[in-house]
């Protein structure tokens, strides 16, 4: 059993947490799950906020919480940084000023109004309906598709001047394409940004730990940043390389374990827990 860091209990730190891959163990991983264990004491113990920031809509992310036996987080960052949830005695409603100002920068149109732009492109499948939301549009493609979609994609959503933009990354579970349409410069960096003063936090004190393509953004937003073993490929040498070239590659932890053992060993690695 790791012992918690109790210097820590003064200062208010925020763990930002990407969830596949990276905080939720992975299949049949004892030794994931013992990390679990020891990371949820410790948010417990006060030694960090706790956020979950991911790519799933609330629904699933509850489901995953029972799943998994998951702490119950101080806020919820969804659908890839385009709804914010507050924990309000374990109950999380939407935070309507997020929405609002989503609406304002998207002119009030929603993401679905989109779909007919790109309903005839060779390869594309949009998700199903759960998928998708408000400002967040959904697909998936396989994985020679992808850059080639990106590429038309964007090329429409700039032709029509849409204050939208297309993302692209690659499922290692489902080894397929994913494409989502949102608001322009929206990301789970964004959101993690825009949250700050309701939060009460500032990127000093933030860790923020990922494994995807969707993470690279918050992974080199200036907070101390942890990339698990079982990270994508090519997104540990992407983030090096921008972290080096903002002088921040002492940010950058590079775990040798998998998923929620990472996450646990970045944890130690920047002091917050021995």
């Amino acid at each position: 059993m790791h012992e918690l860091n109790k210097e820590t209990e003064i200062i208010q730190q925020v763990l930002i947490t990407d969830l596949d891959g990276t905080f939720i163990p992975l299949p049949n991983s004892e030794k994931n799950k013992r990390a679990l264990s020891v990371l949820s004491a410790a948010h417990a113990d006060k030694v960090f906020q706790l956020i979950f920031c991911t790519g799933r809509h609330f629904a699933s992310v509850a489901a995953a919480m029972e799943e998994y036996q998951l702490p119950s987080p101080d806020w919820i960052i969804c659908d890839v940084g385009t709804s914010i949830h507050q924990n309000v005695q374990n109950r999380f409603p939407e935070f309507k000023a997020y929405n609002a100002h989503l609406k304002d920068l998207t002119l009030s149109s929603s993401a679905m109004e989109l779909h007919p732009l790109f309903a005839d492109l060779e390869g594309l499948v949009l998700q199903q309906d759960d998928h998708q939301k408000q400002f967040k549009l959904c697909y998936e493609c396989t994985t020679e598709h992808l850059p080639k979609l990106m590429d038309q994609i964007s090329q429409r959503l700039m032709q029509r001047n849409v204050p939208y933009d297309a993302h692209g990354s690659i499922d290692p579970f489902l080894e397929c394409g994913l494409i989502d349409i949102l608001p322009a410069g929206v990301s789970k960096a964004y959101a993690m940004s825009w949250l700050e003063s309701e939060a009460g936090y500032c990127s000093d004190q933030v860790i923020y730990a990922g494994d995807s393509g969707n993470d690279f953004t918050a992974l080199t937003s200036g907070c101390q940043a942890i990339i698990v073993a079982n990270a994508s490929k090519g997104l540990p040498e992407k983030v090096m390389a921008a972290a080096k070239q903002s002088h921040q590659s002492s940010r950058v932890f590079l775990a040798s374990e998998n998923a929620t053992s990472g996450v646990l060993e970045g944890c130690q690695h920047f002091g917050w827990m021995t």
